[in-house]
C-alpha cells in the first residue's frame, strides 16, 4: 500500500507523509503515471508554490480516473479539479480557520486555527453534496473558540469534502511547520485525519517549529545568564550596521507567509535603539553602545530652535514625539550612571528631559504624543502645552515619563524634574484604577510598578509606597500557574480591544489565558528588580525571580537566527505557544520588537541580577 504524491518540490506535508508511508513522487511536469493502479491514495500537493496548482491536462485525466476509482484522493491548494475551480488567490492576515464539523478529534466546532499570512484560493462554486470542514473567517474577536456559527457566513469554506473520497484543502498547508501554524495540537489532529483519510499510518513525529520555545529550566543562573546572552547577540544581529551607528532595525513582522518567509521591520526608531543599547552597555558592549546613543541623541534630537531637545520617534516619523517612548529610550542611559557604569550619557538625558518638562500640562502629564506639524499649523508655541490643564491619564502614554524625571532626579538634583514626576504619576494614581487604558488594565498595572518604585525612592512617602503596594497586589489577582500574567480588562474599556482596521488588543475576552509580551509583561523584570531594590522586600525579587524563569522557559530556540533569543508578542500560557488574535495592523501576536520585548526584558534581567548581589 503505497501514496503517490503530486508535487514539485519538498514541503513540510511530503516529509510527514514520507515518514509514515511508501511514498512515490512525480512532478507536476509529468504527463504518465506508471503502474498508477498500485497505489493506494493519491495526494496532490499545490502549495509549495505562491499560485494555485493547476494539473496538465495529460495528468488531470489521470488524477480525475483514480478518483472516480473511489481511492481517497487529497488536494492542497489546487486550483480545478473536477467540475470546481477557483478565483484568484488572496493574501489574507486578519483571518483564521473556524471547525463547523465535528470531524476531528481535537478540533470541535466553533474551535479556531490560525495558518498566520496565508493563500486563500476561493472557489467559484462547491459541488452540491460538498461537506464544508473549515471555513475562514475574518477578524475573530476570540482566543480559542467561537461559541455560536450558526449565524456565520461559511461560504469561505477552505477545507471540505467535494465527495466521499475527495478531501480538499484550499489554502497552503504544505509547510505547516515553517510558517508556524498555531495551536499547534489542533494542527497535527487535522494532520492525523488527512494521514487517515488517504490510509497511511497517523503516527508521526514533527521537528520543533520555528518558534519552539526552551521549555524547561535545569539551573535557573545558568540558564538567565544563557537567556541574556541569547537576547544579547540577538540584538546584535538586528543592528543596521556591526558597529551600531545606523541604529537597531525595529524588529520581525508578525505576518508569516505560508513558506515560512517573514519581512524584517527595517524602520530604526529611537526607542529601540535605546532599549537596545541599554542592554549592550551594561553587557559589556560599551562600543557599540555609544555608537547607537549618539546616534539618538544626536541626529534624532531636534538641536536648534523652538523644538530643540525634543527626541524624534523614527526616522520615518521624524518630526513625532511620544515622550513615554523617549523615556524608554533614555531610561538606560540614566541606569548606566545610576548604577555606576557610566555619567556619559546624563547631559544628554537631562537635555531631552528639560524640552519634555518645560512643555508639560500642569497635572505632570502630556497627550499621547507631539506631532510638530500640529503647532505650525496652528501657529501656536509648543510651549503652550503648558498651559494645559491635563494631558492623558494613562501609564501607557506617561508612567515611563514620569519615572525618566524622577531618575534624572535623583543623578542631577533638579527640582523641576521632580515635581513634575510627582505631579504626574500621582495624577494617574487619583483616577486608578480607572486610567486611560490602551491595551488592558494589566497593561497599565505592569506599566505602573517601575515608576512607582522609583516615586517611592524619592520621596519615602508612605502614601506612595502604598500606591505601589496596592497594583502590585491588583496585579497579583492576574497571576498564572505558568508565571505569566493573563490580559484582563474590568468593563473592557481600553482603546484597542476588539479593535479592527488598527491596533488590536490581545484581549478578546476576560478569562482567556493569554499574555502580551510586547505591552505588558516586558515591563516587568525591571519593574519587580527596582521595587526590591527600593524597599528591600523579598516578594519583589521572588517575583523578579519568578517572571525571569517564565521568560526564561519562553525564549525561543530557533535554527532561524533572527528567533533564536527572541520572544514574540502573544502567549498562550496554558499551551505555552506563540498565539493570540492576529489582526492587530502592525504588531500582531508572532511580531518580534527589537526594543520593547527583547531589550526591556533583558536590561530588566542584567539589572535584576545587581541588585540581588
Amino acid at each position: 500500500m503505497s501514496l503517490l504524491v503530486i508535487t514539485n518540490r519538498e514541503s513540510d506535508l511530503l516529509t510527514l507523509f514520507s515518514s509514515v508511508s511508501e511514498v512515490k513522487i512525480i512532478s507536476t511536469e509529468e504527463t504518465t503515471v506508471e503502474d498508477i493502479d498500485r497505489y493506494s491514495a493519491l495526494a496532490i500537493l499545490g502549495g509549495s508554490e505562491e499560485r494555485p496548482l493547476i494539473l496538465n491536462a495529460y495528468l488531470r485525466v489521470i488524477a480525475e480516473d483514480f478518483a472516480c476509482t473511489g481511492k481517497p484522493v487529497f488536494l492542497e491548494y489546487v486550483n480545478s479539479f473536477g467540475c470546481v475551480y477557483s478565483a484568484t488567490p488572496e493574501l489574507l492576515t486578519p483571518h483564521r480557520l473556524v471547525c463547523c464539523a465535528d470531524f476531528c478529534e481535537d478540533i470541535k466546532v466553533g474551535e479556531l486555527l490560525d495558518s498566520r499570512s496565508n493563500f486563500y484560493t476561493r472557489p467559484h462554486f462547491l459541488m452540491p453534496n460538498t461537506r464544508p470542514l473549515l471555513y475562514y473567517r475574518k477578524y475573530t474577536s476570540a482566543h480559542d473558540r467561537l461559541k455560536d456559527i450558526s449565524g456565520d457566513d461559511t461560504r469561505d469554506t477552505v477545507a471540505m469534502f467535494e465527495s466521499d473520497n475527495v478531501l480538499t484543502v484550499a489554502f497552503r498547508l504544505c509547510d505547516f511547520q515553517k510558517a508556524c501554524f498555531a495551536p499547534l495540537k489542533r494542527w497535527i489532529s487535522l494532520l492525523k485525519y488527512i494521514c487517515r483519510f488517504l490510509k497511511i499510518d497517523d503516527d508521526f513525529t514533527l521537528s520543533k517549529p520555528q518558534t519552539a520555545i526552551k521549555g524547561e529550566i535545569d539551573d535557573f543562573e545558568n540558564d538567565l545568564t544563557e537567556c541574556i546572552n541569547n537576547a544579547h547577540e540577538l540584538l546584535k544581529r538586528y543592528l543596521v550596521t556591526p558597529d551600531g551607528k545606523k541604529g537597531i532595525r525595529e524588529g520581525l513582522s508578525h505576518n508569516i507567509l505560508p513558506d515560512g518567509v517573514r519581512t524584517v521591520n527595517k524602520n530604526v526608531r529611537a526607542d529601540c535603539t535605546g532599549e537596545a543599547a541599554g542592554v549592550l552597555l551594561f553587557g559589556g558592549d560599551a562600543q557599540i553602545a555609544d555608537n547607537m546613543l549618539s546616534l539618538i541623541y544626536g541626529p534624532l534630537t531636534v538641536q536648534k530652535g523652538e523644538f530643540k531637545g525634543m527626541m524624534r520617534w523614527t526616522e520615518e516619523a521624524w518630526n513625532v514625539c511620544y515622550q513615554d517612548d523617549v523615556a524608554r529610550a533614555i531610561i538606560p542611559s540614566l541606569l548606566a550612571s545610576y548604577f555606576g557604569i557610566t555619567d556619559k550619557y546624563v547631559d544628554d538625558a537631562l537635555h531631552v528631559l528639560s524640552f519634555l518638562c518645560e512643555v508639560t500640562c500642569k497635572d505632570g502629564l502630556l497627550p499621547a504624543r507631539t506631532d510638530v506639524l500640529e503647532y505650525i499649523s496652528s501657529g501656536k508655541s509648543i510651549k503652550s502645552l503648558a498651559e494645559r490643564e491635563s494631558g492623558y491619564k494613562s501609564a501607557h502614554y506617561n508612567a515611563w515619563y514620569s519615572a525618566a524625571l524622577l531618575l534624572a532626579h535623583k543623578l542631577s538634583g533638579r527640582e523641576d524634574f521632580r515635581q513634575v514626576g510627582i505631579k504626574g504619576l500621582e495624577t494617574i494614581m487619583a483616577v486608578y484604577p480607572d486610567t486611560v487604558r490602551e491595551h488592558s488594565e494589566t497593561s497599565e498595572l505592569c506599566r505602573l510598578i517601575f515608576p512607582l518604585a522609583m516615586l517611592y525612592s524619592v520621596t519615602n512617602d508612605k502614601k506612595h509606597y502604598d500606591m505601589l503596594d496596592r497594583v502590585f497586589n491588583d496585579l497579583m489577582t492576574h497571576s498564572h500557574k505558568n508565571g505569566g500574567f493573563v490580559e484582563w480588562d474590568t468593563g473592557y474599556k481600553s482603546a484597542c480591544f476588539n479593535n479592527v482596521g488598527g491596533e488590536c488588543s490581545l484581549l478578546a475576552e476576560n478569562g482567556d489565558n493569554v499574555a502580551d509580551l510586547l505591552y505588558t509583561l516586558n515591563w516587568l523584570p525591571l519593574g519587580f528588580a527596582f521595587a526590591y531594590h527600593v524597599c528591600n522586600e523579598e516578594r519583589f525579587i521572588d517575583e523578579w525571580q519568578r517572571i525571569c524563569e517564565f521568560f526564561i522557559k519562553t525564549q525561543i530556540v530557533s535554527s532561524d537566527e533572527l528567533l533564536n533569543g527572541a520572544w514574540c508578542r502573544g502567549i498562550d500560557l496554558d499551551r505555552l505557544e506563540y498565539y493570540g488574535i492576529p489582526h492587530d495592523v502592525g504588531w500582531g501576536p508572532c511580531s518580534v520588537e527589537t526594543g520593547w520585548t527583547v531589550a526591556e526584558i533583558t536590561l530588566g534581567m542584567q539589572i535584576g541580577r545587581l541588585v540581588k548581589k
